[in-house]
């Protein structure tokens, strides 16, 4: 017996169950079937598109980050010419930037392409607290730099 795509074999059970006894059962929503072509665009294919390409770009700026700074932090250590107090400075700030980056912005860009927070209200905590903390550090960094440059172009 073939029967039409849009036939919902659990539909046509509750019905026939509906009908035996006197009780009246609530109505079935049919399930569509992936065989169907409503031929109606919902749209879920641009937004799946538009969050990958935002997955994407928002994961590229934290890999150009984290690597920007450890390319930093690796440029002062190595080389004895840049190994100078006021630099160190700089080695703090592109660690305080590489931590915000590694540590908060790779959990912001799941909050911000899944549209809700996955990893349960400990890590939200934690992740909120490394927040704050990273980027105080790092405006800290920034403001011990502005200082020493500033003393060392007066002297």
């Amino acid at each position: 017996m073939d029967r039409p795509a849009s036939v919902n074999p659990a539909a046509i059970l509750h019905a026939a169950a509906a009908t035996i006894g006197d009780y009246a059962l609530p109505s079935v929503t049919p399930v569509w079937n992936a065989t169907e072509d409503h031929g109606v665009d919902d749209g879920r294919g641009a937004r799946l598109a538009a969050d990958i390409i935002l997955a994407v770009l928002l994961s590229l700026i934290v890999v150009f980050a984290v690597a920007g700074n450890l390319l930093v932090i690796t440029a002062i250590l190595t080389d004895r010419a840049l190994r100078q107090t006021g630099n160190y400075f700089l080695v703090s700030l592109a660690l305080a930037d590489m931590l915000v980056a590694g540590a908060v912005m790779t959990f912001a860009v799941a909050n911000d392409v899944m549209g809700r927070w996955p990893f349960g209200r400990t890590l939200c905590d934690v992740w909120l607290s490394a927040d704050v903390m990273c980027s105080t550090a790092s405006i800290l960094n920034l403001c011990a730099v502005s200082l020493d440059r500033y003393l060392h172009i007066r002297r």
